[in-house]
């Protein structure tokens, strides 16, 4: 079984080193700086890239200041809609797409232009439709095979492209001395002449890729200071060489004369300025690599874009069939072949107007991209300002006045541009210089389906654009003087939730007495505790990649899902590890917690004894009280009726006529062993289940759909999970199933392949809902019967906590109704762990969970933030669906989306200054994490421990 990989590790030189070949500077020189003078009517182009510089670095500031708080994907519009809303944030992604896609159109165009001049240079007129009719097929099937360039391979090309550039500086300043630097462009009658907002168009087209150091960022090791530091560095590194060598060109050219040389020999500038001060050397050196310079930066922007179509397309904001990947090269080739299919259309359409590739179809093309994609980091900047706006730990600097001189810089550049696009483009064609104004109406129309999505599918809305707060240790936060307290608690229960919370306790260091009633620890995992649910051929329905508490993962040598007995011992392991057996008094019932008129509790033992204390933490499990539904016609069934919380066995079955009554994972798990070991097994279900394979390609399918392991090769995981889940289990009606009546996720996933298995041989008959009971078995809902001995209902369990006065909770269907699933509304000592269901494994939401409650007693201690979290637990209503219609039933009453859930209990651990919990911050000792080892080994037992710790 693969292990999830190790990433590699990115040191802030290599994340610069890597942005500045993202930049491609060669192409930005030689490329841009030609066009720039004839397009500005001027030499004050440095100046336009000193002001471009001033203006990404502060933006950069901001963006850096916000990666530091959010963990970003790389693309802007997850910050856009994490500050300004997800329709904002869609608006953001068409426009940036669209702006990707045009800058690819125009640098394939602008590739095929200065490969033709090389050509033309060795004798050889080729058409640059040729040269860009290759690129296109070239990058097409890299494309689609998801092929990148290397870091290496960009590397070299990268410090022999400033090699190069250098090499030509170095030769213009030897041979011109200070007159290749001509004063002029920096005075103001050259640095406002003709038309400034197209030269810093120009110049922040040169800087395109320098936003990649948050991706790059994500593979270091400490992004907060990586991002910033790549960035800063990144950008000065790149503005220094921009404005220095763009100078160099102007002089070399001889200074006023640059333009009009530009507007003579176009792209040839730079060329014949190489041949002329470098010789045949230089000049052949210069031609090669601005060639394979444009063409990486051509696939960049092809995959650029292919990738927010692929985003879009996975994330329901474009159709379905775009956010497929395929299943050999993982790579999003429908994305590809549409980016790919749209460039030959325009690049065709492009040559047979006769439309000159450099002048026009690079030009206007590139210009477009590039204001689109100004426009999106714009869009973040003003993000940026909103997201620190109103936040306590917001750096004046960084948080406020960076972020809005970025964004007026770049609104400033926006509407220049769009105002002057006609200068750009060389046209008086209105529709042509109209063009700009595609991208607001991009901007609306992404608007328009974001609305859309909202209430057509909501739950892809809620999933779209989704982001998360780094996480933060006590270190990070500064303060982390701990507090002193005095309130004691008990924590009752001693299953894995009220563990979670016991080592939340002892880390934070609350005085609590802990009881459980049973003899160790494991709950229902512990077969010989009265009551348990469990059974002998029971496993978890989760794999061990996605269980376990933070920092104690489940051992390597067990199976993908473990069985019943190795849970227990798991969670036994874990509580020697986290030194939870010293704190612990088993074999000790609460019998009642009394809510006293003075705040405090007085609770009864079993032994009889009363203790008091200043508030209760109850994590009494879920499934202690069977659900045992009476059957219309009971009275007359011969036959035996039980919950199949009695049910130990598979043995138990043999030679009997078996029904089992109830579709969830245990219905299913025991009527599989009925159909293995009963003479005849039926299974009853009154609607429609979505069942998962527990493996897809050999990998469990839940740490697929988590991310945490790779799919193999030849399995695509893209697109609706309820149309995979449906594609891989088939028609379920042919095996007399009803038809699922639920969105993938609406209802706890069923994890169970066999069921299908045994009703495709006949071993299981699929039955409807029960009518009635007769003296020697069933009628059901289509009218048929059958004889039955047995009858094992799989109905589910009662939420109850005996030892607390019911009149204490607000309950609905069932459940108890409370505050994120943890804190009743109107009481606030008491906290109760556990009462929640999501399709997700559950140990690390207790630690998540165990963390909220702590928040809390610090508040009741010190009385910060007192206040604001009772206000919150009175009047809150966060919706925690994730977006997703759950199943009407009081199974799900108390259902939330894991994801939602998570996020939310984030932003409450951000909002009040609280420490994120992880695996490193929770590591237990590696000495202590043998499961298996002997429980009485430990100092449990200990008489005078146990008195001292309880």
């Amino acid at each position: 079984m693969p292990e999830p990989a190790t990433r590699a590790v990115l040191s802030t030189r290599k994340v610069v080193f890597l942005v500045i070949a993202a930049a491609a500077p060669m192409g930005a020189m030689v490329g841009n700086v030609p066009l720039a003078l004839t397009r500005t009517n001027g030499i004050g182009l440095p100046v336009a890239f000193v002001i471009a510089s001033v203006i990404l670095l502060c933006f950069s500031v901001g963006y850096a200041a916000m990666n530091a708080r959010v963990v970003n994907s790389g693309a802007f519009y997850t910050y856009i809609a994490r500050a300004l809303g997800k329709p904002a944030g869609t608006a953001g992604a068409y426009v940036a797409l669209v702006g990707y896609t045009s800058m690819a159109l125009g640098i394939g165009a602008a590739f095929g232009y200065f490969t033709h001049l090389v050509f033309a240079g060795l004798g050889m007129s080729v058409p640059w439709y040729v040269f860009t009719a290759f690129a296109i097929l070239l990058v097409a099937f890299l494309g689609y095979r998801s092929a990148e360039l290397s870091a290496k391979v960009l590397g070299v090309l990268m410090v022999l492209e400033f090699a190069v550039l250098i090499i030509f500086n170095i030769l213009v300043v030897g041979t011109k001395g200070a007159a290749a630097f001509p004063a002029e462009s920096f005075t103001p009658n050259q640095a406002f002449s003709g038309t400034l907002g197209i030269g810093l168009l120009f110049a922040l087209t040169s800087f395109i890729g320098f936003e990649s150091a948050a991706i790059y960022g994500e593979e270091s090791k400490n992004p907060e200071r990586t991002v910033p530091r790549a960035m800063y560095i990144a950008v000065a590194s790149i503005s220094a060489f921009y404005v220095v060598t763009a100078w160099i060109i102007i002089g070399a050219a001889g200074g006023p004369d640059a333009p009009a040389m530009a507007e003579a020999q176009l792209g040839d500038m730079v060329f014949n300025l190489a041949r002329q001060y470098g010789g045949e050397i230089l000049y052949d050196a210069t031609a090669v690599l601005l060639c394979t310079s444009v063409l990486a930066s051509y696939l960049a922007l092809h995959n650029a874009a292919s990738r927010y179509l692929f985003a879009l397309g996975g994330e329901g904001m474009l159709p379905a069939a775009l956010g497929r990947y395929h299943a050999r090269h993982l790579s999003p080739h429908i994305s590809s072949l549409v980016i790919t299919a749209t460039t030959a259309l325009v690049m065709g359409t492009m040559a047979a107007l006769g439309a000159d590739p450099y002048t026009v179809i690079a030009a206007s093309l590139v210009g477009l991209g590039t204001l689109g994609i100004v426009f999106v980091q714009a869009a973040t900047a003003v993000a940026v300002l909103v997201f620190f706006w109103r936040r306590p730990d917001r750096s004046l600097w960084r948080g406020i006045v960076a972020p809005a001189v970025g964004a007026a810089g770049l609104g400033a550049g926006f509407i220049l541009v769009t105002l002057n696009y006609s200068v750009l483009t060389g046209s008086d064609n209105a529709l042509v210089n109209l063009v700009p104004l595609l991208l607001p109406l991009t901007a609306v129309v992404g608007v328009f389906v974001s609305l859309r999505q909202r209430r057509a599918n909501p739950a892809a809305y809620a999933a779209f654009a989704a982001s998360r707060l780094r996480r933060r240790s006590a270190d990070s936060l500064g303060d982390g003087a701990p507090a002193t307290y005095t309130r004691s608690y008990c924590l009752v229960g001693g299953g894995p939730a009220s563990m979670a919370m016991a080592r939340a306790l002892i880390v934070e260091g609350v005085p609590f007495d802990w009881f459980e009633k049973n003899s160790d620890f494991g709950g229902i995992w512990d077969m010989k505790n009265t009551g348990t649910p469990m059974y002998n051929g029971a496993h978890f329905i989760s794999s061990k990649y996605t269980s376990g508490f933070h920092g104690f993962p489940m051992p390597q040598d067990y199976p993908d899902y473990p069985r019943w007995d190795q849970v227990r011992d798991y969670l036994r392991g874990f509580g020697r590890a986290a030194g939870l057996y010293g704190h612990v008094t088993f074999n000790t019932e609460v019998t009642e917690a009394r809510l006293q008129t003075d705040g405090s509790w007085s609770v009864r033992l079993s032994d009889g004894t009363r203790r008091e204390y200043d508030g209760v933490v109850a994590a009494p499990g879920t499934t202690w009280h069977p659900n045992a539904p009476q059957l219309p016609g009971q009275e007359l069934f011969t036959g035996r009726i039980r919950h199949s919380a009695t049910f130990a066995d598979g043995a138990e079955l043999r030679g009997k006529r078996v029904l089992v009554l109830g579709g969830g994972n245990s219905g299913v798990d025991i009527a599989c062993e009925a159909a293995r070991n009963a003479d005849a097994a039926f299974l009853s279900v009154r609607r429609g289940y979505r069942y998962f394979p527990k493996h897809i390609g050999g990998i469990p399918t839940d740490a697929l759909v988590a991310g945490i392991l790779e799919p193999p090769r030849g399995v695509s995981l893209s697109g609706d999970l309820g149309q995979v889940i449906d594609s891989l289990v088939g028609d379920l009606t042919r095996l007399g199933l009803p038809a699922p009546d639920h969105d993938a996720l609406a209802s706890h996933p069923i994890m169970n392949g066999q069921v299908l298995h045994h009703l495709s041989h006949g071993d299981l008959v699929a039955k409807g809902d029960v009518v009635r009971l007769t003296g020697r078995g069933a009628v059901f809902a289509d009218g048929s019967a059958e004889d039955i001995d047995e009858i094992l209902l799989a109905t589910g369990y009662e939420y109850r906590i005996p030892f607390l006065d019911p009149e204490l909770l607000d309950w609905a269907s069932g459940r108890p109704r409370l505050y994120l699933n943890v804190f009743p509304r109107r009481v606030d000592s008491l906290y109760v762990l556990g009462f929640i269901e999501f399709a997700d494994a559950a140990y690390k939401r207790f630690d998540e969970m165990a963390q909220l409650v702590l928040m809390d007693i610090r508040a009741r201690e010190t009385g910060v933030h007192r206040e604001e979290l009772q206000a919150l637990k009175a009047t809150d209503q966060p919706d925690l669906s994730g977006g997703i219609s759950y199943v009407d039933s009081p199974r799900h009453a108390g259902y939330v989306g894991s994801q939602a859930y998570q996020s939310y209990l984030a932003e409450l651990r951000d909002r009040f200054g609280w420490p994120d919990v992880d695996d490193d911050s929770l590591a237990a000792p590696a000495a202590d994490a043998d499961p298996a080892a002997d429980p009485a080994d430990n100092g449990r037992e200990d008489p005078e421990l146990m008195d001292a710790t309880s």
